[in-house]
């Protein structure tokens, strides 16, 4: 009877190692085999890694885009309200100067109006004082009227009625001077209406 025994060999062990068998006993040998799952279990962990690496650093980069076109959009839109507050006070600024002018121009056709109104005056007293002197109450004509107002000015527009001093010259003395009588007369801005007549006011 012949006994059968196990040719030498490496053979798979339970843990997933591989031994040596020399026939007769297992030699406690290094498994050729067993450098490779580390390898790759090695090779794994760097895959892994360079992965969350790259995974961590597409994260970062993400963010940063992701705060550079939300700064961008900030950026743009305090750009955008400073512009439109610019414009705005630009068209403020134009408003006020129109209506600045506006007030100017009424201003001053008020001004032409009330020094057209103290030629009319004039006008009505030289035309007064030309009677008086055919009813002999000068002795001379007149032979220049001149108007002005008593304790004011044309330029106050808030005054409502003016009273003026009108001079009628009847002789030109020769040294700058001139001869004459005083007559008077109170003007009404707010009607237009005047009154006026002989004497000082």
């Amino acid at each position: 009877m012949s006994a059968h025994s196990t040719p030498p060999g490496w053979y798979p062990m339970p843990d997933g190692q591989s031994r040596f068998w020399d026939g007769q006993t297992w030699l406690d040998l290094p498994d050729p085999t067993g450098g490779a799952p580390r390898r790759r279990a090695w090779l794994g962990w760097v895959i892994g890694g360079a992965s969350a690496l790259v995974l961590a650093v597409a994260v970062i980069a993400g963010i940063a885009i992701v705060g550079e076109l939300q700064r961008q959009q900030s950026a743009a839109a305090e750009a955008q309200a400073q512009e439109q507050a610019e414009a705005q006070a630009h068209e403020d600024a134009a408003q006020e100067a129109q209506a600045a002018a506006a007030a100017e121009a009424a201003e001053q056709s008020e001004r032409d109006a009330r020094s057209a109104s103290v030629e009319q005056i004039e006008l009505s007293i030289w035309t007064m004082a030309q009677g008086h002197a055919s009813d002999g109450l000068l002795d001379d004509a007149p032979i220049d009227v001149s108007c002005s107002p008593v304790g004011g000015s044309l330029d106050d527009l808030t005054a409502l009625t003016t009273t003026f001093d009108c001079f009628v010259a009847v002789e030109d003395m020769g040294d700058g001077t001139m001869r004459g009588y005083h007559y008077n007369s109170l003007m009404n801005w707010s009607s237009g209406e005047y009154t006026y007549g002989f004497g000082a006011p």
